[in-house]
């Protein structure tokens, strides 16, 4: 599956790829000038949970880079998770 291909997806619902667009966003530090994807997270949540949502993603990008730095392998290349079966 592309990396993008949730886009698409009916398998997500619009608040579901609100998050993944915002999450995607914050990874790759477009965040802050990404008004139309915070404007849409922000119709579907609070501010609250704005908040726990970017600073979750913030989080897992900060423990990412920091296992990267110490050379961690968290998933070995050819043994990835596999969260669906493909057909």
């Amino acid at each position: 599956m592309e990396t993008e291909a949730w886009r698409d997806s009916d398998l997500f619902s619009d608040k579901e790829k609100a998050v993944i667009h915002w999450a995607d966003a914050v990874t790759n530090m477009t965040a802050p000038r990404d008004d139309m994807g915070f404007a849409r997270l922000r119709s579907h949540f609070s501010d609250a949970e704005v908040l726990e949502i970017t600073y979750t993603a913030g989080l897992w990008n900060c423990s990412n880079r920091v296992a990267e730095a110490l050379h961690l392998v968290v998933e070995p290349p050819g043994n990835r998770v596999e969260w669906q079966k493909e057909d």
